[in-house]
């Protein structure tokens, strides 16, 4: 465990990375804190969370993880948590990697005077921040699927996209739940309400940040499936045109072509065959069938031209 603390005159702040089962131990001896919370912060899996203890206000948070996978989408693979446990004279946080909000703190601490809710405060709001970066990523990825929509280039788009509307989705679930911790955290009467309120107003700017990426990005699948789906109908259309043209053809040449065969079997006793007129007659009937399908075909209404 790599443990920090900084004394000052009404309170010290002990921060705590990657504790161990027997450094937690330590740790309930010497703050006013159940062993069963400490222990919560073992498990990597919790979502934003807030509860009491007596005058120990103890609440979870989630940070983004900047080791996060490429193809990482959900609030566990995104984010890593951070805990606060905040007395009457005392802050201790907890968490498993090494934080940039508490690096920067860390390195600033000797040379500033902060009461223990300035200092509660200023980790919320960079922890909350810590979203700007990831979400500005989010936005040019959006971005680029939207050129890519309208420029009819649609290789990979559904994968993409629905990777960038997932993590969207983890986003705003987090901010939902951390929304949540701060409402309760009001229940604390040693907290004061505008320290909260200063925290509240970062959140609901990346909370609105989350809330518009995921809908301009789900707007751009829906425009994506339909624009594939009609290219897929006018696909099925000219096909269907090229079908009809060759039934409608067909219907000219089969009764033709029965004709045709019919007196060309060449039969002694077809007594068409001798008559000095039949093959004028022949044709003169073939015309008329002709005409008479093309009639009923127009009465059918199939020569004229469907509309996509």
């Amino acid at each position: 465990m790599k443990r920090f603390e900084h004394q000052w005159q009404d309170y010290k702040w002990v921060d705590c990375e990657a504790p161990a089962q027997e450094d937690l131990r330590q740790l309930a001896e010497e703050f006013p804190i159940p062993l069963q919370a400490l222990t919560t912060c073992l498990d990597p899996e919790h979502l934003p969370m807030c509860t009491f203890y007596e005058k120990v206000c103890f609440f979870i948070l989630r940070h983004h993880d900047a080791q996060a996978k490429p193809k990482a989408g959900t609030m566990q693979e995104l984010t890593t948590k951070i805990i606060f446990f905040v007395g009457q004279d005392f802050l201790l946080t907890i968490h498993r990697v090494p934080l940039e909000c508490i690096s920067i703190k860390k390195d600033k601490v000797a040379f500033e005077q902060l009461p223990l809710y300035t200092l509660v405060k200023s980790l919320c709001v960079q922890t909350v921040k810590s979203f700007d970066a990831p979400l500005d990523v989010l936005d040019s990825k959006t971005d680029v699927i939207e050129e890519r929509v309208f420029a009819l280039k649609r290789r990979t788009i559904l994968r993409e996209g629905y990777q960038i509307k997932r993590k969207a989705a983890s986003y705003r679930k987090i901010f939902k739940f951390t929304a949540d911790v701060f409402n309760k955290i009001h229940q604390h009467e040693n907290i004061p309400l505008k320290d909260i309120q200063q925290v509240r107003e970062p959140l609901e700017k990346v909370a609105f940040y989350a809330d518009d990426i995921y809908e301009e990005i789900t707007g751009l699948l829906n425009l994506h499936l339909s624009l594939m789906s009609q290219k897929t109908n006018e696909a099925s259309f000219r096909t269907n045109e090229v079908m009809r043209v060759l039934t409608v053809l067909s219907m000219f040449f089969l009764p033709l072509n029965f004709i045709a065969g019919v007196y060309g079997m060449n039969f002694e006793n077809m007594p068409e065959l001798k008559e000095p007129n039949g093959y004028y007659a022949t044709l003169t009937f073939m015309v008329m069938v002709v005409v008479g399908i093309t009639w009923w075909i127009y009465k059918k209404g199939w020569l004229k031209k469907e509309e996509l």
